[in-house]
C-alpha cells in the first residue's frame, strides 16, 4: 500500500511552522489514539500520524522527506542508513526507534519534565544581560571593557550539597 503524503496525514500545508505541525499532530493523535478510539482502524491511524509528526517535527528529516518524498525514510536511502527505521518505533512496535513510547505520548498531552535527569544536578541559570555605551571609534575599532556582576558561588564549608564536614547528604 502506498503511503499517503504526511503533510496530507496531518492536514497542514507544505509551509506549515512548526507549531502548526505540533497543534495538528497533538489533536490528532489524541483523537485517534488506541486507548481513546475504539474504531478498528485507530492504531494505523495513531501509527501513520506519529510517523508524519516524526518526520515532519525535524528540520533536516523534513528536508530529505520535501527533496526526496518517501524514498527518504527508506532504511536504506542514502550513505548512512537515512533516518534509521520507518517512522514510529522501527520494526512495528511501540519502543525502540527514535519514538519514545508512550511517556513521549503522554508529555506531550500533559507536559512534564525529563524524569531521567538528576534533581539535585547542577541547573542552567539565567542569561546574563548588559547594555554598554560605546561611542564610534570604539564601535569601529574595538575596546575592552571591564563588566562588573554578582554571581552564586559554591558553599566552602559543603561543597554546594548542604551538609556539615564529615556527614552525607
Amino acid at each position: 500500500m502506498a503511503k499517503r503524503d504526511y503533510y496530507e496525514v496531518l492536514g497542514v500545508s507544505k509551509g506549515a511552522s512548526d507549531d502548526e505541525i505540533k497543534k495538528a499532530y497533538r489533536k490528532l493523535s489524541k483523537q485517534f489514539h488506541p486507548d481513546v478510539n475504539k474504531a478498528p482502524d485507530a492504531e494505523e491511524k495513531f501509527k501513520e500520524i506519529s510517523e508524519a509528526y516524526e518526520v515532519l517535527s525535524d528540520a533536516q528529516r523534513r528536508a530529505a522527506y520535501d527533496q526526496y518524498g518517501h524514498a527518504s525514510t527508506d532504511p536504506n536511502f542514502g550513505a548512512g542508513g537515512g533516518f534509521s527505521g520507518g517512522g514510529f518505533g522501527g520494526a512495528g512496535g511501540f519502543g525502540g526507534g527514535s519514538f519514545g513510547g508512550f511517556e513521549d505520548i503522554f508529555e506531550s498531552f500533559f507536559g512534564g519534565g525529563d524524569r531521567t535527569s538528576n534533581p539535585n544536578a547542577p541547573r542552567q541559570g539565567s542569561d546574563l544581560q548588559y547594555s554598554l555605551d560605546l561611542n564610534f571609534e570604539e564601535a569601529v575599532f574595538g575596546t575592552n571593557k571591564d563588566v562588573k556582576y554578582n554571581r552564586e558561588d559554591t558553599c566552602k564549608t559543603c561543597g554546594g550539597n548542604g551538609a556539615k564536614p564529615g556527614t552525607h547528604p
